[in-house]
């Protein structure tokens, strides 16, 4: 949304989904009007990832019969979605983007192979390669696909508060691949209060953590206006990944609130942590690290300054600017 609202461009979203976004200012459409996916394709998509909700679902239909509506010059986020560019490629030829946002390629297992053959044709007639982080284009490189790197965006703010409360927070879409247990053990050890905010994907998943963690304050949806409210007050941001090789964005939204960030080795948002924060390998490592913030004010605020300082090097005006360089150098726009 922000890079069609800044380079400005036309998004093109395959099908509406539950969520709801701010769009204005973009010039955007939705292809099909029919926002229930196929139950095949649920059901193909929850092999992968049935932790995840409907809304999850890859529409292998929608993205084939979209080769015949998408035209012109296109950036297509992620693999599934450039399949509509690969086969305008093949039956048009027009080049196309690609940008990454997790690659399957070093993925182990059976199941992976037909993904990453597909990702493979995909990447193999894309005329440019973007993704979010150094690890996908490590990884994208040891396969013979050149990649740039254009990290995700935030929107800093003008001046951080530096008075926090002894919170503990942290942001996501929740579902059980996001191993929400991990931040209910995280809480038990630290001397403030952790805070799980956003979606779940599953209402029955968010009543049973709660049941089970009492401890945990569970937010589920919030408006923009009171996330924001939470970041201001926190005085920790941590998020764990487990081969997520993407930035979490809620990482770098912490991050331009002046939030010092603990992230673990399995999350592509280490790249983006220096002298704000810390890279743990594990919960109990985590949990130190969280303490030795809330215990020392002065560390806690020159990493809340540096976190700051890091944010506004990342703005989504920035992350536009580079994806519209990258465009016009490759295609003639």
């Amino acid at each position: 949304m922000e890079e069609a609202r800044l380079i400005p461009a036309n998004l093109i979203v395959y099908r509406r989904a539950d969520s709801h976004y701010d769009l204005t200012g973009i010039n955007s459409s939705f292809l099909f009007k029919e926002n229930k996916s196929n139950l095949i394709f649920q059901f193909i998509t929850s092999l992968y990832a049935g932790h995840r909700s409907k809304d999850a679902t890859v529409d292998l239909d929608r993205i084939v019969k979209a080769r015949k509506l998408i035209k012109g010059v296109s950036l297509f986020h992620d693999q599934f979605a450039g399949i509509t560019g690969y086969l305008r490629k093949s039956k048009y030829h027009e080049d196309y983007a690609v940008y990454i946002h997790e690659t399957s390629l070093d993925n182990q297992g059976v199941k992976w192979r037909v993904f990453q053959l597909i990702e493979k044709k995909v990447l193999s007639k894309s005329r440019l390669i973007l993704t979010n982080s150094n690890w996908n284009r490590e990884i994208l490189s040891s396969h013979g696909f050149d990649a740039k790197v254009v990290y995700p965006g935030c929107n800093p703010k003008a001046k951080v508060n530096l008075e926090r409360e002894k919170v503990v927070l942290t942001v996501s879409l929740w579902d059980k691949g996001r191993r929400p247990e991990v931040y209910a053990e995280i809480g038990k050890r630290i001397k403030g209060k952790i805070i799980m905010a956003g979606s779940w994907a599953k209402d029955e998943d968010r009543e049973e953590f709660k049941r089970r963690h009492p401890w945990v304050h569970v937010t589920g949806a919030l408006s923009e206006e009171e996330l924001i409210r939470l970041y201001d007050k926190a005085s920790v941001f941590i998020r764990f990944g487990f081969h997520e090789k993407g930035p979490g964005l809620g990482v770098l939204e912490a991050m331009g609130h002046g939030l010092p960030v603990i992230v673990n080795d399995g999350l592509g948002s280490k790249e983006l942590i220096k002298d704000n924060g810390y890279v743990v390998n594990d919960l109990n490592e985590a949990a130190d690290r969280i303490n030795d913030i809330l215990e020392d004010e002065r560390l806690r605020k020159d990493m809340s300054l540096n976190s700051w300082e890091i944010a506004k090097s990342l703005t989504w005006r920035t992350h536009a600017e580079k994806i519209r360089e990258h465009m016009e150098r490759y295609f003639d726009l």
